[in-house]
């Protein structure tokens, strides 16, 4: 929580420095496609790292490399250096989801692992509602360079709370077994894995045709006469259902996460249509709020459903490679969030993000078909729970 928070903050600092200084959306899209396409390319380099080595020593590098990445923003003034400073932070963060979400499985019982993805998932949506909120009241009261020191100050404590967990975070089974196949190997597995290749296949879909989202984001919030803290407010208001839907994704069955998978996809596209069709700011934070409950549901079922498909020797590896497809296609379409603004408008681009997501949820439903085929032929007479 302390570290998401802290990116989550410097993040909204980020958008308003940059924004402010050129007056230019296809500078927030340089940034956004900087940051979310270094967390793409070396996601999968620090999965391979995570799991060829003890995952805790991983999380705790890449918390001290961002923190010296932080640094470097407090004493970056231009946006082009700035950018290459933020640049740097997502390459040192891209290590640590990957290690994160291999660990799980090896510090639970398999019975506690919605439970165990659950909890994280609150930590993160804890995070995505301080976070945004902080940077933006702190970035319009004291500056950017306050908010990126605070995001110095809590991966830093981020990597000292990680450093006193106990329990195993290695890889289990013989060395030799983490090294098969290489950078590959995540990718490979995916690519024979018919729910986890659907699923990475949605996520593609629904987050390029989602991207422009977040360019639009800050001037949606000035469409409404608000200033930063109104931006804060929008990245808040999913995060804060978020929260409420990690808490929910805790008790979900095996049945339950795959109506979750392709039902929570449906109801953040509703959630994105209200916004697109709001005229006053009360129901666009509504919008959001729901959206962001739907998808904390719904990411708990993906990590589960993850999680179980991969063993651990490649467990890093096959999240990191999932979610090296899903933010590649997101950098991609940052490219081309300046033209598709330009054409249907700020809230014309949420309505494209509701659409994005209606097409994810028809292949997500495959998926989850799939997955029920395969659970049942291995258990076979043995009724589903609800």
């Amino acid at each position: 929580m302390l570290a998401l928070g802290g990116a989550e903050a410097a993040w909204i600092a980020l958008m308003v420095v940059v924004y402010d200084r050129t007056h230019s959306t296809y500078w927030l899209s340089a940034g956004l496609f900087l940051t979310f396409g270094a967390s793409g390319v070396f996601g999968p380099l620090g999965g391979l790292l995570a799991d060829r080595t003890d995952r805790r020593l991983v999380m705790v590098g890449s918390d001290l490399l961002t923190a010296g990445a932080a640094v470097a923003m407090i004493a970056a003034h231009s946006p082009p250096v700035l950018l290459g400073a933020a640049f740097a932070s997502a390459v040192a963060q891209a290590p640590f989801n990957a290690a994160a979400a291999g660990a799980v499985p090896n510090l639970v019982a398999p019975e506690d692992l919605a439970w165990a993805n659950s909890t994280m998932g609150i930590g993160r949506g804890a995070g995505y509602l301080i976070g945004p909120l902080l940077g933006g009241v702190l970035v319009g009261a004291v500056g950017g360079a306050a908010v990126f020191a605070l995001f110095a100050v809590c991966v830093v404590c981020s990597a000292g709370l990680v450093a006193s967990v106990r329990g195993n975070f290695a890889v289990s089974g013989r060395p030799a077994a983490a090294d098969a196949g290489g950078l590959r190997a995540g990718f490979a597995f995916v690519g024979r894995d018919p729910v986890l290749l659907r699923i990475a296949l949605a996520w593609m879909v629904l987050l390029f045709l989602t991207g422009p989202v977040l360019v639009a984001e800050l001037p949606l919030a000035r469409s409404f006469g608000q200033g930063s803290t109104g931006y804060g407010m929008l990245a808040a208001a999913w995060a804060a259902g978020s929260l409420a839907g990690a808490f929910a994704g805790r008790r979900l069955s095996r049945a339950g996460e795959r109506r979750a998978m392709v039902w929570g996809v449906v109801a953040v596209a509703a959630g994105l249509l209200v916004v697109a069709a709001s005229p006053v700011f009360a129901p666009v934070l509504a919008g959001l709020l729901w959206a962001g409950l739907a998808e904390g549901v719904l990411s708990v079922a993906e990590q589960n459903i993850i999680q179980r498909a991969s063993p651990d020797a490649v467990r890093s590896r096959v999240n990191a490679a999932v979610e090296a497809a899903a933010l590649m296609a997101f950098a991609l379409s940052f490219s081309l969030a300046g033209f598709a603004i330009a054409l249907v408008g700020v809230r014309g681009v949420y309505a494209v993000a509701a659409a994005g997501h209606l097409a994810g949820a028809g292949i997500l439903s495959g998926a989850m078909r799939r997955d029920r085929g395969r659970q049942l032929s291995r258990t076979p007479g043995r009724p589903e729970g609800v």
